[in-house]
C-alpha cells in the first residue's frame, strides 16, 4: 500500500472505519505500512493495559529476586529497582508520541533519523531484544509449570519434563501472538486485574518467613554500592527494551483525537506499575525463599505455602504469555518487511524458534542468573544509545512524511529521509560510539570488557553509553545542521517544524 504523502484534516466525530482484522480472534493482517487515520480507533487505555499486562509476570519477577542473588538487602533491591525502573521510563516516554504521527511502527519509523535503510538498526535491536526477553519468559514460566506440577501432583522435575514445559509455553504463546494487535490487548486487559491481585496475595504469601536484612553476604561485583549499580542498570533494561515496539501499540491511536501527554502519562503508569508490581514481589520473595538452589521458580515454588500453587500457575501461564506475546510480535510484524515472500504468521513463527534455541542454552548451558545479568547488560549497553538518539529526535521533531518512511519497504531510493545512501551519519555515529563504549565497560561474571573498572567496579555501561551517544550525536547534529537543511529542503513535504537530523 502506498499511503499519500499527507492526509486531508479529519473532522471530529468523523466516523472511524477500524481496520477489519483487528478484530478478538481474527487473524491481523495489516503489517508495518502506513495505518489511516480513519483506522485507528485504539486509545491510552489500550497502551496503559498492555505495558501493564505485559510486565506483570514471573519474567520481571526474576529481576527483583537476581537482585537478591547479587547480594543486596531487600531495601537495597527495592531502591534500585525503583530507580532504575523510573531512569528508563522516563528515558523512553518521548517515544510516546511519534508512531501516532508516522502511523507505522517505531523501527520503521525511526528512519526519520537513522536513514530509511539506517532503520535496520532498530530492526536488529529490536529482533535481539525480543528473542532474550521471550526467552526469560518461557524460562520463568515453563519452570513454574513443572514446578508446581511437581508439588501438585508428583510429576517429575527432570530436563526433559522442563524440556517439554518450555515447549508448551512456547506453543501457547506463538499461537496468541499470530492473531495480533487486537486479540493481545484483549488478553492484557484481562490480565490486568488478575495478575495484579495474585502477586498482591505474593505479599501475603511470603510474609512469614521474610527478612528484611536477608542477604547472601556476598557482593556479585565489587562491593554494595557497585552491586547496588549494577541492579539498578538491570532495572532500567526493562523499560528501554520496550523502545523499540512501543510504537506497535501507539500507532493505532489518533493523534487528532487523543493528545500527547495522554499517551504518555498512559505508556508512564503502564510501564511503572507493571514492572514495579512483580520487581519489588521477587525481591520480597528473594529475602523470604527458604529454599535457594538458584533456580528462581523452583525457590519461589518450593518456598510458597501449598495454597499460593494455584495463583502461581496462573501467572506462570497468563502473566508469562503477555510479555512473551509481545516481544514475538514485535518481532513478526517488523520481520515482515525483510522477507516480503513471508507473512506475519511465518516470521513470527521464526522469531520464536531463534528465541527457544537460546534459551535452551541460557538454562542448560550457561547458569541462569548469570545468563540473565549477562544478557540484560549487554543488550541495554547497546540499546540505549538508539533509544537515544530517538528521544533527542521525537523531541525536536513534529511532523513526519509517512510516504517517505515506507521507502524502505516499497524499494524507493531518495526522498526526506534519504540522507547519505540511506543512511544518517550522525544518528549512526552516535549509535555506534555510544554501543562501543557500553560493550567496553560492561561489567558480569560472563564477559567484563576493558573499561569495566574505570569507575572502581561501578558499571558505566548503560548510563555511559546513552551519554556518550548524545553528545556525538548532537555535536554532529550541530556541525552539520545547515549542510543538512540544504539536502533536505527540496524533498520537504511537511508544513514547519524542526527538521530530523
Amino acid at each position: 500500500m502506498t499511503p499519500a504523502p499527507s492526509e486531508p484534516d479529519q473532522p471530529d466525530g468523523a466516523e472511524v472505519i477500524a481496520d477489519p482484522t483487528d478484530r478478538v480472534g481474527r487473524i491481523e493482517e495489516s503489517g508495518v505500512d502506513y495505518l489511516p487515520e480513519s483506522q485507528r480507533d485504539s486509545n491510552p487505555r489500550n497502551v496503559f493495559a498492555v505495558f501493564a499486562g505485559g510486565n506483570l509476570g514471573w519474567t520481571i519477577a526474576v529481576f527483583g529476586w537476581v537482585s537478591i542473588q547479587l547480594g543486596l538487602d531487600f531495601w537495597g533491591a527495592v531502591i534500585s529497582t525503583v530507580v532504575g525502573t523510573l531512569i528508563g521510563t522516563v528515558v523512553v516516554l518521548p517515544l510516546a508520541g511519534v508512531s501516532p504521527r508516522t502511523g507505522t511502527n517505531m523501527t520503521v519509523s525511526s528512519g526519520a533519523f537513522f536513514g530509511i535503510r539506517g532503520r535496520l538498526i532498530g530492526s536488529a535491536l529490536s529482533l535481539v531484544i525480543a528473542i532474550v526477553f521471550a526467552a526469560i519468559t518461557v524460562w520463568t514460566s515453563g519452570d513454574a509449570l513443572v514446578a508446581a506440577a511437581h508439588r501438585l501432583v508428583g510429576l517429575p522435575q527432570n530436563p526433559v519434563m522442563l524440556g517439554v514445559g518450555y515447549a508448551v509455553v512456547s506453543v501457547v504463546i506463538v499461537a496468541v501472538a499470530l492473531f495480533g494487535h487486537a486479540t493481545i490487548v484483549a488478553m492484557q486487559k484481562f490480565l490486568v486485574p488478575v495478575a495484579a491481585a495474585v502477586f498482591v496475595l505474593g505479599f501475603v504469601a511470603f510474609a512469614p518467613t521474610f527478612d528484611v536484612h536477608s542477604a547472601t553476604g556476598h557482593f556479585a561485583v565489587g562491593g554494595y554500592w557497585s552491586t547496588m549499580v549494577l541492579s539498578t542498570v538491570l532495572a532500567t533494561a526493562g523499560p528501554i527494551s520496550y523502545a523499540p515496539i512501543i510504537g506497535d501499540y501507539t500507532r493505532r491511536i489518533s493523534i487528532k483525537r487523543h493528545s500527547d501527554s495522554s499517551i504518555r502519562w498512559a505508556l508512564f503508569a503502564g510501564l511503572m506499575f507493571g514492572t514495579l508490581l512483580p520487581a519489588v514481589l521477587g525481591a520480597f520473595a528473594g529475602s523470604a525463599m527458604t529454599v535457594n538452589s538458584g533456580e528462581f521458580m523452583a525457590d519461589l515454588v518450593s518456598s510458597s505455602p501449598f495454597w499460593f500453587l494455584i495463583p502461581i500457575l496462573i501467572v506462570s501461564i497468563a502473566g508469562g504469555f503477555g510479555q512473551g506475546v509481545m516481544c514475538i510480535y514485535a518481532t513478526g510484524l517488523d520481520l515482515e518487511t525483510f522477507f516480503p515472500r513471508l507473512k506475519r504468521v511465518h516470521t513470527t513463527a521464526l522469531a520464536a524458534a531463534v528465541a527457544v534455541a537460546l534459551l535452551y542454552v541460557g538454562v542448560f548451558v550457561l547458569d541462569a542468573v548469570d545468563a540473565i545479568t549477562a544478557a540484560t547488560v549487554v543488550v541495554n549497553a547497546v540499546a540505549t544509545p538508539w533509544a537515544v538518539v530517538m528521544v533527542v529526535g521525537a523531541l525536536r521533531t513534529r511532523t513526519y512524511d509517512p510516504y517517505d518512511l515506507q521507502a524502505f519497504a516499497q524499494g524507493r531510493r531518495g526522498g526526506r529521509y534519504w540522507f547519505v545512501r540511506g543512511w544518517n551519519p550522525a544518528a549512526v555515529a552516535a549509535w555506534v560510539g555510544g554501543s562501543a563504549f557500553g560493550l567496553l565497560s560492561v561489567q558480569t561474571d560472563l564477559y567484563s570488557g576493558p573499561l569495566a573498572d574505570i569507575f572502581g567496579g561501578i558499571d558505566p555501561s548503560a548510563i555511559g553509553s546513552g551519554v556518550v551517544a548524545a553528545i556525538i550525536y548532537l555535536g554532529l547534529v550541530m556541525m552539520s545542521r545547515q549542510r543538512m537543511e540544504v539536502l533536505d529542503a527540496p524533498a520537504l513535504a511537511t508544513p514547519a517544524g524542526p527538521e530530523p537530523a
